[in-house]
């Protein structure tokens, strides 16, 4: 089991090191259980405080302190890209596969079951993979999600789990529509990981347009003010 107070010290450490080389007196860095992975800071002149996501505690000093890097580097004004070693950590599957229940624990709104009332995910997923759309991935995990907002999916790409709005799971609703739901999610896994934004953003409609009903399935959320 991982000591909590050992991470925060190595953690403040590691940025420490780094603050001084560009000049901060006074660097506070500590893990915090956000839901995704993401980092928080504040900061003064010659002082600034790090909130690092809880998920990268075990994470080797290498990539830490490629983060820590990229962070200074990004505050004083450079482009500041994630480290190769970050990223290979964070991208590497063993690091889905141990915290993905941790992720799915902290999002209430995801009912954990691919078996809706009336419609079973599982078996939107198989009809993605036998048309050759998506490759079968067994890392993947889907889940229904409650309904919430107009928006009939979500995807964690870090941490492979893919949702889709219990709107859905309906008779009503044609296989088609939640297929495609699916397959948008689906296709920014296949994409892979994406830290700056819209850098695979050709890549990712590539993929989508693949869908051979989009047109319909488009339309036909948008005549329930809904879209994937």
């Amino acid at each position: 089991m991982i000591d909590e107070i050992d991470s925060n010290e190595r953690l403040k450490s590691i940025f420490g090191k780094v603050g001084k080389e560009y000049r901060y007196d006074t660097v506070q860095a500590e893990f915090m259980a956000f839901t995704e992975v993401k980092v928080r800071w504040q900061r003064s002149y010659g002082w600034i405080d790090f909130k690092i996501s809880d998920y990268l505690m075990d994470a080797p000093d290498r990539a830490l302190e490629g983060l820590a890097r990229s962070l200074f580097k990004r505050l004083s004004g450079g482009e500041g890209e994630y480290s190769t070693e970050l990223l290979e950590w964070i991208t590497a599957p063993d690091f889905s596969r141990s915290k993905s229940h941790i992720y799915m624990s902290r999002c209430p709104q995801y009912l954990n079951t691919v078996q809706g009332k009336s419609k079973n995910l599982q078996d939107s997923y198989d009809r993605l993979v036998g048309a050759g759309l998506i490759p079968y991935d067994p890392s993947v995990i889907l889940t229904w999600e409650m309904e919430g907002s107009q928006k009939m999916g979500h995807c964690s790409v870090l941490m492979r789990v893919v949702a889709v709005s219990e709107r859905l799971d309906s008779d009503d609703v044609p296989d088609y529509v939640l297929d495609y739901c699916l397959y948008h999610e689906l296709c920014h896994i296949v994409v892979g990981y994406n830290p700056d934004g819209n850098m695979h953003e050709d890549e990712y409609y590539g993929y989508e347009d693949r869908f051979p009903t989009k047109s319909e399935a488009v339309g036909w959320l948008r005549t329930r003010c809904a879209y994937a």
